[in-house]
C-alpha cells in the first residue's frame, strides 16, 4: 500500500512540475509563480511595454504600470502569462499602434533606459509597491491605468490607477 501511495506521490509531483504547478503553499508557490515569471523574454516585453506607456514618466510611473500588468497576470480576470495580458485583445494601444514593436527595438539595440529595465524587473519579482511624493503606495490590487480612469483612486504622473 505504501508503496503505491508513495508511486502516485511522485508521479502527481512529475506532472505538476511539468505543467509548471506546485504542491506547495504559502511563500514557497509565491516563489515558484515569480521565478515562473522572471525570464530574459519577459524583462525583454514588460521593458517595452512600460517604455511605450510611462517612459516619459518618473520611476514611480513607470513601475506602477509594470505592477498593474503583473497584478493582471496574477488576477483569475485575464490570461496568466505577461505575454497574455500585454497582447489581450482591445488592452493596450502600442500593441495596436506601432509603438510596443519601436520599444522592442530600442531594447534590443541597448538603448531601452535603465530606469525602465529597473521598474519591469521589480515588478517581475513581485514588488507591490512604489514610493511617490515621499509616500508609499501599495498597488496590490491595482488592475488598470490609463490617462482618464473613470473611478480612479490614484494618479501617478500622467496615468490614472484603479
Amino acid at each position: 500500500m505504501k508503496a503505491k501511495i508513495s508511486k502516485t506521490i511522485v508521479l502527481t509531483t512529475l506532472i505538476l512540475s511539468m505543467l509548471g504547478a506546485s504542491l506547495f503553499v504559502g511563500p514557497t508557490a509565491n516563489k515558484t509563480v515569480q521565478a515562473k515569471s522572471y525570464n530574459a523574454a519577459n524583462l525583454r516585453l514588460l521593458s517595452a511595454i512600460i517604455y511605450s506607456e510611462a517612459g516619459n514618466q518618473s520611476y514611480a510611473g513607470k513601475k506602477a504600470v509594470g505592477i498593474v500588468i503583473m497584478n493582471r497576470v496574477k488576477s483569475r480576470q485575464f490570461p496568466n502569462s505577461v505575454k497574455g495580458v500585454v497582447y489581450q485583445s482591445g488592452q493596450f494601444s502600442p500593441v495596436r499602434n506601432g509603438s510596443l514593436a519601436r520599444s522592442y527595438r530600442l531594447y534590443d539595440r541597448g538603448k531601452m533606459s535603465k530606469s525602465v529595465k529597473k521598474a519591469a524587473a521589480s515588478a517581475l519579482n513581485g514588488s507591490k509597491t512604489v514610493k511617490y511624493h515621499g509616500k508609499k503606495i501599495n498597488m496590490k490590487k491595482f488592475k488598470f491605468f490609463s490617462g482618464y480612469v473613470a473611478g480612479s483612486r490614484l494618479s501617478i504622473d500622467g496615468h490614472q490607477f484603479k
